[in-house]
């Protein structure tokens, strides 16, 4: 008489495991962390309570960084020693970044609003300054 192949309660009888074991308990595992993951990448540093906050918060960040979050500025300009002097006019038309689609800038009553942020060689935010913004 011929045998067959065992089956699969047949193999678990014999050895106590199951042969698909390592796959579901690795597929489980794959599933559980990455429920768990946190974006770590630029993102949407959140809402503005003031233009003031919009300074601050960049401070010491990444300018690569701070264009996705404003856009790109309608003012660039490098010094002699590398520094950059970055110009956002949030009262002009311009491509915009990841806060104004989202709606996360704070509200201003008046006709001038300039956001002024300086970079380093490296690309390191390390002062900013707003001009009206009222």
């Amino acid at each position: 008489m011929r045998q067959l192949a065992p089956t699969r309660s047949d193999w678990r009888s014999r050895n106590g495991t199951c042969p698909c074991g390592p796959f579901v308990a690795a597929l489980f595992f794959f599933l559980l962390i990455s429920g768990c993951a946190t974006d770590k990448g630029p993102g949407l540093a959140g809402v503005y309570q003031t233009w003031d906050d919009v300074i601050t918060r960049w401070i010491g960040r990444q300018k690569s960084d701070l264009y996705l979050e404003l856009g790109p500025p309608q003012f660039h300009k490098e010094s002699q020693d590398g520094m950059e002097e970055l110009v956002w006019d949030m009262t002009l038309p311009s491509l915009p970044g990841q806060a104004e689609l989202y709606d996360t800038l704070p509200l201003y009553g008046g006709v001038d609003c300039r956001l002024f942020f300086f970079a380093d060689t490296q690309g390191i935010i390390k002062s900013g300054q707003r001009v009206g913004c009222d």
